[in-house]
């Protein structure tokens, strides 16, 4: 019996300096390397720029975004006695002025009242601990909570830049996507983030098409496996979209002999969750147009995929359940590894604003 896949089989060590801590220059100006899905060997990995991209893809290829909007989901708060609290709003984000939030702080207290954005006037949170620096409550404001974000917030840098520095007003524009459009993440669809408005129109003049899916970000994405075999973790549940006439557009390119190839993996997720109906949710009300819920699908290896081709991505942080996707589209027996090995060689970086890793 072939024993489980565990945890540390996804360990590796990543170096400081292989972490960008800001974006580079231009977004296609990333490194990116190339490998086939059957890639046994390291040498097989070719070494590119995201901006060769039309010339590494067919006329007749289609690539699948994810087109939700990065939040500036992190702001000050003040409790009833003026002390200044840090907190991290978590979605789904009500569209009222009135709904249910959840967020993580430190020392709120288990009943409490907060004031947002001072100098606006009574915008107020009031609920209850959820769990360990998780908290629930109610909010109440003169307009929806992601327009206040939007125009009070931080954005969300994860915390391995967090740690070393703030956010300032290049991630406004650099931490987010330049087709994002619906807002509900708390981190960045890190893969589209080097795709820049010159490199869509060569793409487009090329001939290779695009599609939208949503699936919005949460704070699951940094969350490291859990201790022991790999299939006892579970994920945090996110809410996904895919508009039916992406799905048409999908069985198109396929059929007329395009390869279709999704852009991070929130859009494989996405992707995965509408094919194979994990949380599609089409009872009275629902859209439609599109197939969309809730998923928690975690894709191991093992995992059978639907018609996704390629895999456009970063290079993942070490036991997470990104990495563990790579894998399983690699086709499993930790063949990530020579290939991580290679990118760290020839010196990539890696993480949100590292570079890239295509996947054929």
């Amino acid at each position: 019996m072939t024993p489980p896949i565990d945890a540390k089989d996804y360990a590796y060590d990543l170096p400081e300096d292989r972490i960008r801590l800001y974006p580079p220059t231009r977004r296609e100006d990333s490194r990116l390397a190339v490998v086939r899905r059957n890639v046994s060997i390291s040498r097989e990995v070719m070494f590119k720029t995201v901006s060769d991209l039309p010339e590494i893809l067919r006329p007749g290829d289609r690539l699948v975004v994810n087109d939700s909007r990065v939040l500036p989901a992190r702001v000050r708060a003040y409790n009833s006695r003026g002390g200044e609290i840090e907190i991290l709003f978590l979605g789904p984000f009500t569209e009222g002025t009135s709904g249910s939030v959840r967020f993580l702080a430190k020392s709120v207290g288990r009943d409490y009242r907060l004031a947002l954005f001072s100098g606006r006037g009574e915008v107020l949170i009031s609920g209850y601990l959820e769990g360990e620096g998780c908290f629930g409550g109610e909010y109440r404001g003169e307009r929806p909570l992601s327009e206040e974000l939007e125009a009070c917030g931080e954005m969300p840098l994860p915390p391995y830049i967090a740690r070393k520095r703030h956010a300032d007003a290049g991630d406004r524009e650099r931490y987010q996507t330049v087709y994002s459009k619906i807002p509900g993440s708390v981190a960045a669809p890190t893969a589209g983030l080097h795709l820049g408005s010159d490199l869509l129109f060569r793409l487009s003049g090329a001939g290779i098409d695009l599609s939208f899916v949503t699936l919005h970000v949460g704070l699951g994405t940094f969350r490291p496996l859990n201790e022991g075999p790999v299939d006892a973790h579970r994920m945090h549940a996110e809410w996904f979209s895919v508009p039916s006439r992406t799905l048409g557009d999908i069985s198109r390119t396929r059929s007329r002999g395009g390869r279709v190839v999704a852009v991070g993996t929130t859009a494989l997720r996405a992707l995965e969750s509408a094919v194979l109906r994990e949380a599609p949710d089409r009872t009275s009300g629902s859209d439609p147009e599109s197939v969309s819920g809730w998923t928690d699908l975690f894709i191991r290896p093992g995992h059978q995929f639907g018609p996704v081709d390629g895999l456009f991505t970063n290079f993942h942080t070490p036991r997470s359940t990104l990495l563990v996707l790579v894998d399983a589209f690699l086709g499993g027996g930790g063949r990530w590894r020579e290939i991580y090995g290679r990118a760290l060689s020839e010196g990539l970086f890696f993480l949100s604003y590292g570079d890239a890793l295509l996947i054929l």
